[in-house]
């Protein structure tokens, strides 16, 4: 894999990217996001560093919507999407999986082990993965790349590539 071709496909909001490129940084921001999920069993508060995941997921979705010629104002709707997105499943998802340990703190019961930590790892993988792959599935299905150059750059070379990156 292209380092310099990730750093600019994840940290620049400029140019325009085709439906495979917007999907392979997406496994790649997932990847970052099961990386603070995981320190975020050993020490909680780095979960905070999530919301730095926020930069990628737009650099991204400006890139793909340029390539429909449209302005980089519409990744604030996706993004605001995938918040509300991810509001929504965890507040369906979280009694699922981590219900009875609610119910035993409730009770005053001690949570001290790994059991909660890597139950809420595993909510927060599954959350991450269906807001995430879900977002990029729906803007590729919507924006429809312009055959030309447009007023953002040529037509993305990757757009029938399969490994956009190399």
């Amino acid at each position: 894999m292209d380092t310099a071709r990730l750093q600019s496909l994840l940290l620049s909001f400029e140019g325009r990217i085709g439906p495979n490129s917007l999907m392979q940084g997406t496994v790649a921001v997932f990847v970052i996001a099961i990386a603070i999920n995981l320190l975020g069993i050993v020490a909680p508060f780095i979960t905070i560093l999530g919301l730095a995941l926020l930069y990628p997921l737009f650099c991204l979705y400006a890139k793909r919507f340029h390539d429909g010629g449209k302005p980089a104002i519409w990744p604030l709707a996706v993004l605001a999407g995938v918040f509300i997105g991810g509001m929504i499943l965890s507040a369906i998802l979280t009694p699922i999986f981590v219900g009875d340990m609610f119910a035993a703190a409730m009770r005053g019961e001690d949570l001290t082990g790994m059991g909660w930590r890597l139950k809420s790892f595993i909510l927060g993988v599954l959350i991450s993965g269906l807001t995430y792959f879900g977002a990029a599935f729906i803007v590729n299905q919507f924006v429809k790349a312009d055959a030309g150059a447009n007023a953002y750059g040529e037509p993305p070379v990757d757009a029938t590539s399969m490994n956009p990156l190399g």
